[in-house]
């Protein structure tokens, strides 16, 4: 048994989940970030001139400036290999793809020379995605298959100056505008474009939003969701990398600074090295010799901190008193943005839980929007559309009731209460395109970025209006005087107080309608594949879109549902998150004061919910629904924004 034990000492072994690898000058140290806030050194390779490092799933590259070194996970040399020709820039695809000045030399996972090929443009900025290599070029971005054929290439009004791939998407820049295209599907399609430069040497997603090294050195924390500016760190970097919700960043000194992402802010921790020329972290599982002991005590404390996870699903930070009872919707921002009846704008702090109110008009009952440079979009009583940033800009109107407001992707759209549209498109000057239909709308407009504009007005005539002003269709459901729109990439469900209207949005025909007798319907919500519905007695009901019922939960008390990837939320007297599948209950929470209005999520995880005279803040480990509609971005249940 003793003998037993001597071997199990030395023997085993453990797989670290990710290593930040420290190059410095002739040698690479290595950490073990299983903590992320406090790296422990787990050992060093001695490698001289080291640039960047590699890794696949069993294989750690380390480039030099001519020469190449593959370590096994145990980090012993497998293979190396000597260029005459100094390397650029490399990534992996299958094979290891090595960018000279004005060449590619393309490698087996062994270093066996598999190809070669000559350009005649010198590539910048490499990046890989799929079975793409996605370089910057000349002003330009262009796509190459493994084989180094063109795919497709990538233009812009002034030239590209940087360019990233990020998860499934392609970030890049000009000297005016930023732009994000979705590349899932191997070429690019257009998600949103900036009227701002971004000058960014990299760009990473972290915690939901973006955090970019700028060309001032400078690191920038930008919201996913619209692009405003969240915080920014002068520490004068010259690289970063991340491991879950931490970044490691490398100073123009040397030097290794641990900062911590949080919802609303980048925070500063310990310097955890010195001499640094560069670093960057692996998941690949590396082996680790350790001692039974040792994984035990991994274990139970990897299972503490599992425990703790869990524990803490949702989290309440804290309660805003807010000056006098709100009736709008709050929106979701840099900051918490409502609109108060006394025409104020309350700019609600989710940090210090500090409110500043603005007064803006002499009367507000609609709700704020945010735009995509952070500007508060909303309409007053007093023929007026306030654009709120550091100062208030008005555009006058010619209805004298509170104009409801959504998002485009040309600028955004007002309708008032007695039929007129007013459609802002930023590619025109001027004055804003008028749309007369029938009186009395009776719910914000909710927009499609593919086929336009939708109002529903209170004889139950639902329009689409495309973005240049033009009728599409209209088609009738039920006169109404209140009622919700829910779109989805094919579909929009009108949502009436005691029916359901699934209408097909190419040609406005009616595919079904669902009635409820029992009580009338407050909100609706989808993911894109299921609409879920609560009523005034609190009771909760899934529906696929053919209008069959998937489950009904009873007695919940919901005033407001919400739909998350951890699942549906529900909330009233109590929060509860229910099971999208089977609305089984995950979790119940009892709330401090009973919710009055529609709850939001933010990208970050930020919930909030509001009561009559206060907002309720949770931080629920959590993001909003993917996909259609994203009702979470805009308020108004449109699907202008796509992941």
């Amino acid at each position: 048994m003793k003998h037993v034990l001597i071997v199990l000492l030395f023997f085993s072994q453990m797989v670290l989940p990710a290593s930040l690898f420290v190059v410095k000058e002739g040698t690479i140290e290595l950490y073990d970030v299983s903590v992320p806030l406090i790296p422990v050194k787990s050992g060093s390779i001695d490698v001289s001139n080291a640039v960047k490092i590699l890794s696949s799933d069993s294989l750690v590259y380390v480039l030099g400036t001519m020469r190449i070194e593959a370590f096994d996970l145990n980090l012993r040399v497998v293979s190396k290999i000597e260029l005459n020709r100094r390397i650029i820039d490399a990534v992996l695809l299958e094979d290891l793809y090595v960018v000279h000045d004005y060449s590619i030399s393309v490698f087996d996972r062994n270093l066996n020379l598999k190809a070669s090929y000559t350009l005649n443009e010198r590539l910048d900025r490499i990046s890989a995605y799929s079975n793409l290599l996605i370089a910057l070029s000349g002003g330009r971005i262009i796509a190459f298959d493994r084989n180094l054929k063109r795919f497709w290439e990538i233009s812009a009004p002034n030239p590209i100056i940087s360019a990233q791939v990020v998860g499934s998407y392609l970030m890049f820049s000009t000297n005016k505008e930023f732009y994000i295209m979705n590349i899932s599907q191997g070429i690019p399609v257009l998600e949103s474009k900036h009227k701002f430069a971004l000058n960014f040497q990299q760009i990473l997603s972290v915690r939901n939003n973006l955090v970019a090294l700028l060309d001032d050195k400078s690191i920038l924390m930008l919201s996913r969701a619209d692009l405003s500016v969240i915080d920014r760190l002068n520490i004068s970097a010259v690289s970063i990398t991340s491991y879950k919700d931490y970044l490691y960043v490398v100073t123009d000194k040397g030097t290794i600074v641990v900062a911590s992402v949080l919802p609303s802010s980048i925070k500063l921790f310990q310097t955890i090295a010195t001499n640094v020329k560069w670093a960057g972290v692996s998941e690949t599982g590396l082996l680790k010799t350790t001692t039974v002991a040792e994984v035990q005590t991994t274990t139970e404390t990897t299972s503490y901190q599992e425990k703790h996870e869990e524990e803490k699903l949702l989290s309440f930070l804290g309660d805003v008193k807010l000056p006098q009872k709100v009736s709008t919707t709050l929106a979701i921002g840099r900051e918490l943005y409502l609109s108060t009846l006394d025409g104020n704008l309350l700019r609600v702090d989710p940090n210090s839980l500090k409110v500043y109110p603005t007064k803006v008009a002499f009367i507000l009952t609609a709700d704020p929007v945010v735009m995509d440079d952070g500007s508060i979009v909303l309409g007053s009583w007093d023929k007026n559309i306030c654009v709120v940033t550091d100062r208030i800009a008005r555009m006058g109107t010619d209805s004298s009731i509170s104009l409801a407001v959504a998002k485009t992707p040309y600028g955004f759209v007002a309708v008032d209460d007695d039929g007129t549209l007013y459609i802002f498109d930023s590619r025109r000057s001027g004055d804003p395109i008028r749309v007369r239909l029938t009186g009395w709308f009776v719910c914000p407009p909710a927009v499609h970025e593919d086929y336009g504009i939708f109002v529903l007005d209170w004889l139950g005539i639902l329009h689409l209006v495309d973005f240049s002003g033009k009728g599409i269709w209209s088609s009738i459901t039920e006169s109404t005087k209140s009622a919700e729109i829910v779109v989805t990439s094919e579909l929009i469900f009108v949502v009436t107080q005691r029916s359901v209207w699934c209408l097909q949005i190419k040609d406005g025909k009616t595919r079904w309608t669902e009635h409820f007798e029992n009580a009338e319907l407050l909100q609706a919500v989808s993911d894109g594949e299921t609409l879920y519905l609560c009523d005034a007695v609190g009771n909760v009901y899934a529906l696929d879109f053919s209008g069959r019922t998937i489950w009904m939960r009873e007695n919940l008390s919901a005033r407001t549902i919400l739909s998350t990837q951890t699942g549906l939320i529900a909330a009233g007297e109590k929060l509860y998150l229910l099971s999208s599948k089977d609305g089984s209950i995950l979790l119940e929470e009892s709330l401090p004061v009973s919710t009055t209005g529609k709850m939001k999520l933010s990208d970050s995880g930020l919930l909030t919910l509001m009561a009559e005279d206060r907002i309720l803040l949770y931080k629920l480990k959590s993001s909003p629904t993917t996909g259609w509609p994203m009702y979470l971005r805009d308020a108004m249940n449109s699907s202008l924004f796509r992941k």
